[in-house]
């Protein structure tokens, strides 16, 4: 062998080992691990607020997404998908991309995803929850629900009064509320009818309270609700009368009359409806149908009843014992039992019935009530002959009256020996009544007469008699009588008090019509008395 001791054949050595050595590096290179890729990146917003990849933003309409792809390669394609479907597509051929980009959402979640690819791929995945903005709603009546929580399907309620209310939760102001009521009921086995009934509200504010009349049975309802922007939201439920409360009665009726009818009056209320009002005559079963029934739909004219009815009276009081009956729609029942005392007879008041001796008159003053008056007529009479007197009419019309009639007048008369009667014509016969007045010789002896007649009976003050019944036909209406237990003594008695004292004169009395009346004066002491 040659050595290879020549700078031209160390050069060549040189050139071949650099050779070999850039080969093996390139077959180390094919062989080994490949040069790392730089994949997309991606960035995306909402009205300036970033969406994370794998989050959930929450929008109120259709966003506007802003999109941002960066490489270090070209990126050849860009998809932005909705729920898996394409819905743009782009092709940039560099290595940067910016787009604002508009999506139409359907309502609740949507899940988007922007899809790029450049020396690799690159996937960003979000979720976003459109929520239209419809108003919704949390029921304070006749039931309770959350904002998210909507009426159950069916509420039982106990009257067909009831409120729907609530308050509103929205984004935007709402504009109108509608709710509907319909109920459907039976007419007869084979038909129906059908009641609907419409409220409408205009800007309720924040919440809104809605009165509604609900039928027996069952009521669909709807209710919807639109804010400015005219999203809807709709709730729809049943509401179920189920009515076991009686009907509640006022009523005012008399205890008596002396009249043969009286009017009676008074109200009836439900919380549904009024079926039917009705006055029955308990003797007898005769009706008087005040309110007929009708059918059971709804009817805010049936919710109260007011009544004033004149009814008849019988001589019998047996007879005149009544009872109102008032019935709902839904068969409830509330019956109340009155009777009503007919005494036609008329009343009699005498407030003054003195007779002046030294004129020989009698003055007689009163009046007659409660009866239906044709005429009132006082007569005096001598009690020793039965001779009449004097006689006045003091009341006469061509039609009876119900008002008071006064009378105050002066008859002549024959002191100590004289009776009044007051004779009073009314429709259901005639009444009358004897008075015995009191007896004095002026009008200073009538007034001096009546203090000593008090003073023998123990009292003070006026001795008149007044109101009394005129149902006792023969009862005295004397006003200065001593009606005193025991027997009043006579002419010619005499008491003593204690040893020494002087001697009692007994003051000379008669009995009239059952009383004790001071018919004379006598002297006690030197004095008269």
């Amino acid at each position: 062998m040659i050595p290879d001791t020549t700078p031209s054949h160390r050069a060549l050595r040189t050139a071949l080992c650099l050779a070999l050595c850039l080969s093996l590096v390139g077959v180390g290179v094919g062989t080994g691990p490949a040069t790392a890729q730089t994949a997309p990146t991606i960035d995306a917003t909402v009205d300036g607020e970033p969406l994370v990849d794998g989050g959930e933003l929450v929008v109120m309409a259709d966003p506007t997404v802003n999109v941002s792809v960066s490489s270090n390669a070209t990126i050849d394609l860009i998809e932005i998908r909705v729920d898996g479907e394409i819905r743009h597509s782009y092709r940039p051929e560099s290595r940067s991309f910016d787009r604002r980009v508009d999506l139409d959402l359907d309502p609740n979640e949507n899940a988007v995803e922007v899809i790029a690819r450049g020396d690799g791929v690159t996937s960003f995945e979000t979720t976003l929850t459109k929520h239209t903005a419809a108003p919704r709603v949390s029921y304070s009546s006749p039931f309770s629900t959350s904002v998210l929580g909507g009426p159950d399907n069916e509420t039982n309620v106990s009257g067909g009064q009831v409120t729907l209310a609530g308050t509103l939760h929205t984004a935007s102001d709402v504009e109108r509320i509608r709710i509907e009521r319909t109920h459907v009921y039976n007419v007869s086995n084979q038909t129906t009818r059908t009641d609907r009934e419409l409220h409408r509200i205009s800007d309720p504010g924040d919440s809104f309270s809605q009165d509604l009349l609900l039928g027996n049975g069952t009521n669909e309802i709807v209710a919807r609700y639109t804010d400015s922007n005219g999203r809807t939201n709709e709730d729809s439920f049943r509401l179920v009368v189920d009515d076991a409360t009686d009907p509640v009665v006022t009523l005012d009726a008399p205890n008596e009359s002396y009249t043969d009818s009286v009017r009676v009056r008074g109200t009836v209320r439900d919380e549904t409806k009024l079926h039917r009002v009705a006055i029955n005559r308990t003797s007898n079963n005769a009706s008087r149908v005040l309110l007929t029934g009708s059918d059971p739909e709804p009817d805010p004219e049936r919710l109260s009843y007011e009544f004033d009815a004149a009814i008849d009276l019988y001589d019998d009081n047996d007879d005149n014992e009544f009872r109102l009956v008032a019935e709902d729609s839904a068969g409830n029942v509330q019956e109340r039992t009155f009777t009503v005392e007919y005494d036609p007879t008329p009343r009699v008041s005498v407030t003054e019935n003195a007779t002046n001796a030294t004129a020989e008159t009698v003055r007689v003053a009163g009046n007659v009530s409660e009866a239906r008056i044709n005429r009132v007529t006082l007569e005096s009479i001598d009690t020793r002959s039965g001779e009449r007197l004097d006689i006045a009419r003091v009341y006469e019309a061509g039609a009876p009256t119900t008002t008071t009639v006064e009378f105050d007048r002066t008859l002549a008369a024959v002191p100590d020996e004289t009776v009044v009667n007051l004779i009073v014509a009314y429709d259901h016969g005639q009444y009358s009544r004897s008075i015995t007045p009191a007896v004095s010789t002026s009008a200073e002896s009538d007034e001096e007469g009546a203090t000593d007649a008090s003073a023998v009976n123990g009292t003070e003050g006026d001795g008149n008699a007044g109101d009394e019944s005129g149902s006792d036909d023969e009862s005295s209406g004397v006003v200065s009588a001593a009606t005193g237990g025991g027997d009043a003594p006579t002419d010619g008695d005499e008491e003593s008090t204690e040893q020494g004292g002087p001697a009692l004169v007994p003051i000379r009395t008669r009995e009239a019509l059952g009383g004790v009346v001071v018919v004379g004066a006598t002297y006690l002491l030197g004095h008269r008395v």
